[in-house]
Order: structure tokens, then sequence, then C-alpha cells
């Protein structure tokens, strides 16, 4: 830790190594349930002003709502979707998007001198079933994507094509979780019978912002411990930053499936060819 007020957070979905018997069919829809809380350690700079934790998920018994900063309107990082941290959804079908969290970032300006937050952990355990089963007894453990955050000096001017001032998320992936750098999406596999399944998890921006992706290094040099190529996204300063937390489940084509294809995809294109003698 350093004087560079940072905070670090996870985006967590779980192995979702499910117990179920050898599926004949491949699996078309899904329940699930999504819990997500900051669950610490969680720790404040010195300085004036009283930070609060609120809105309790009663999952993992931690708060939903960190606030900070010596101000009435105080800045805050909140996760609860207005449902204290619980999501949960039927029938949700194969390649079919649903909202499982809405994370906001209200970026307030802190007054100087004033306690505002360094780290903390933000956990999300996903669990999923094929519709209409019930889900494990046992609940997946949760997995952690270790967040960095800048608060930024309020100074104008563009650092990296964004302005100077916008405040700096950067996440590092966890074992097993690929970013999409084409699609922004984080990504990672499952097997349930002899089929394996991709979850897909999306920011989508409901503000002006964007979601994850590859930051210009100048960035990431901003934030200390990133490195070049960090992947991360960046907050507008005195806005309500919004970010729908957006999954998506679906088949991965089998080996012998993806052969065939290029096999017909082949023909298809020397049938063309000797047409065309």
């Amino acid at each position: 830790m350093n004087t560079l007020k940072k905070i670090l957070v996870t985006f967590t979905f779980s192995m979702l190594s499910i117990a179920f018997s050898s599926n004949a069919t491949p699996i078309t829809a899904w329940d699930f349930i999504v819990d997500s809380a900051f669950t610490g350690p969680t720790i404040y700079t010195a300085g004036t002003g009283t930070p609060t934790e609120s809105n309790t998920n009663t999952f993992f018994n931690a708060p939903t709502t960190l606030s900070w900063g010596d101000q009435e309107d105080q800045s805050s990082l909140d996760i609860s979707s207005g449902s204290n941290g619980n999501v949960w959804g039927n029938n949700l079908a194969n390649g079919t998007a649903a909202q499982t969290a809405l994370l906001v970032h209200n970026n307030i300006t802190i007054p100087g001198g004033s306690s505002v937050l360094q780290s903390t952990v933000l956990s999300t355990v996903l669990q999923v079933t094929p519709a209409g089963l019930p889900f494990p007894l046992v609940p997946p453990p949760a997995i952690a994507f270790d967040i960095f955050f800048k608060e930024t000096p309020n100074v104008g001017g563009l650092c990296g094509g964004v302005a100077c001032a916008n405040d700096i998320f950067v996440i590092t992936m966890p074992p097993g979780v690929i970013f999409n750098q084409g699609e922004g999406t984080l990504n990672q596999q499952f097997g349930i019978g002899q089929y394996t399944y991709n979850t897909e998890l999306k920011l989508v921006s409901t503000t002006n912002g964007s979601g994850l992706a590859v930051l210009n290094d100048a960035i990431c040099n901003r934030v200390p411990g990133a490195s070049n190529g960090c992947v991360g996204l960046t907050t507008l300063e005195k806005e309500s930053n919004e970010f729908k937390v957006m999954m998506k489940i679906t088949q991965v084509p089998e080996p012998s499936v993806i052969l065939l294809m290029s096999l017909a995809l082949f023909g298809i294109f020397a049938s063309m060819r000797n047409k065309h003698i």
C-alpha cells in the first residue's frame, strides 16, 4: 500500500463445479442465484469523515455498499442491485444474457484530508443448475478478481485518451478466467456430464462510460501495481457510474463438431473452386 488512494475489489464468480450425473443431451436452460458483497478486509485512509458500510448480504453477512469522504453526500461503491446483493432467475436460455448485479461507483469530489476507501474485496458466488432441478446443497466457492483503484487528482487535460480526473479500476485475472479483449468479457468454463459450457460476464455501462477493456499504458502507469496492457475501466468525475453485470451461458462446441464444420467449409470451398475451373 502507498499514499495513493486505491481500492482492491473482486468481481468473482464460482468455479461452477456442479455435481450432476452424466447428461445424454446438452442443457439448454438454467436457473441461477447470485450473491455479492464486500467481504473485506476493508481499509480506509486516515482523515476526517466517517466511512460507513450498509445493506448487508445475508449469504456473506457482509455489506454491499461502502461510503466514504468528509461531506454530506459521500462517494460510494455499491453492488446491492437494490436487493442487498442477491439476484436470482429461472429458465435462462443458452445464449441469452441476464443481469446478475449492478455495480455503481458514485464518483463524488472528495475534500482534501478526508478518510477514503483504500482497499476491499468484493466477492460474488454464482450458483447455476439445469432449469427445474434443485441447486447443490453446498454452494460453489468464490474466486477473486483483484482490482486496484486510484482516486485521481481533479485536474484538467487528457491522460491516455481519457480525462485525467477519471478514477481508475484495474483488475487481474485469477486462474481459470480468461478476458476476451474483443468482446470485453470475463469467461470461465465448467462441465456437466459430457458437455462443456462457458459462463460469460460483461460490464455494460448505463451512462457515458465503457466496460472492461485493455487500458492505455499511460493510464495503467498511473496505478501502483499495474503493468502495461492492464485490463480495467475508468469512471467519470462528479457522476454516478453504473455498470450492469450481464451473464450469458453457452455450450462450448465439441472438438468433433468443430472438425466436422471445418471439413464442411473446406468441401464447400473446394466445390466452388471446381466450378470455376
